[in-house]
């Protein structure tokens, strides 16, 4: 059996379990970490993985738009400038979505 296919039956096992990431590494005597990798390195992919796309929206409110980045930036504009704002955010590569 490969290293993939035990860590798979571990993932298929941890799934079954109903117990936390931690609970069940605890039971089964596994570093959280190295259960951690595993399971992102064998999770299926997503098409927004695979692809940077935009998420088409509908504006339906003409009051303001605000977008918070991070803890420190607030950016406030017309609902009407938001789709111009994203694209250009995108066009920079500032623009992506988090797994």
């Amino acid at each position: 059996m490969t290293k993939s296919e035990q860590w798979q039956q571990h993932l298929n096992l941890w799934h079954a379990s109903g117990l936390s990431q931690v609970a069940f590494c605890q039971q089964h005597n596994i570093a959280v970490h190295n259960f951690q990798y595993w399971r992102k390195r064998l999770s299926p992919k997503t098409e927004l993985t695979k692809t940077k796309a935009l998420i088409p929206i509908t504006l339906t409110s003409s009051a303001p738009a605000r977008l918070r980045l991070g803890s420190q930036v607030l950016i406030e504009l017309p609902t009407e400038a938001l789709p111009d704002l994203l694209v250009a955010l995108n066009d920079r590569g500032l623009l992506y979505a988090s797994a």
